[in-house]
């Protein structure tokens, strides 16, 4: 995990620095600092695209270099001969704008590069969506012993704490901002209903889940029963398995 934090951290620093190599209209970088620069980056961005999708690893260094081509024009003029500064002139007139070739193929390696990134946010978050079902599937198993001796109270209490916190992977997930304090699960039960998350069956579910929940935590003039926490163990479940 903290690995792939990082990966991501560097990738968009890559990506700045990538744009950073462009070449500004009306001005001329020295090919030899370009040059130190641009194989620094692309040293490090081969790197990162080899590890999270190699398969356009091929792509990306072809913007660089091609090992065999025929005649030179703009499909197959590279990076590299940029850096050495080669042009190809007919006439003494120069038969396409090197700058632009650059600029063109720069882009592409940078697109490629901003592709490794998105991968990189997809296998994080399937990573931790599967780590964060181990655990709540600990919790729920923590629970139904709970209940089997008797501590009503407790398994109903584990269960509103995993619906919680579930339902706040939620929001965070789907970009839904909500207050940090104070979050029953009754405010986020309508703040993700009202954001079309799901539907009134299922908000009527969770508002029935919520309040199994109050009475196992909060009130001490009647103890839940039995099947009333049974209900809220296999509602969590379903919710944390069905909703995301």
């Amino acid at each position: 995990m903290d690995k792939l934090e990082k990966i991501l951290e560097r990738i968009t620093t890559l990506v700045k620095d990538g744009i950073d190599l462009q070449i500004q209209k009306g001005t001329k970088k020295k090919t030899f600092e370009l040059s130190l620069k641009y194989e620094s980056w692309y040293t490090q961005a081969s790197a990162v695209i080899s590890q999270i999708i190699p398969e356009r690893l091929g792509d990306f260094r072809a913007a660089y270099k091609l090992e065999k081509r025929g005649e030179i024009n703009p499909e197959t003029y590279t990076i590299s001969d940029y850096l050495i500064g080669l042009s190809i002139s007919k006439a003494g007139i120069q038969t396409f704008n090197t700058d632009d070739v650059y600029q063109s193929k720069l882009v592409t390696q940078i697109s490629i590069l901003t592709s490794a990134q998105t991968s990189a946010k997809s296998v994080l978050h399937d990573i931790r969506t599967v780590l964060r079902a181990e655990l709540f599937d600990d919790d729920i198993s923590a629970a139904k012993e709970l209940l089997k001796t008797g501590y009503l109270r407790s398994a109903g209490v584990i269960c509103g704490v995993v619906l919680e916190a579930h339902m706040k992977s939620i929001a965070k997930r789907r970009g839904i901002t909500y207050r940090k304090n104070n979050t029953p699960i009754s405010y986020l039960n309508n703040l993700l209903k009202a954001n079309n998350v799901y539907d009134v069956p299922t908000w009527r579910l969770i508002q029935r889940l919520g309040d199994i929940r109050n009475l196992c935590g909060h009130s001490k003039d009647k103890d839940p029963k039995l099947d009333e926490v049974q209900d809220l163990i296999s509602g969590t479940d379903k919710i944390i398995k069905e909703i995301f």
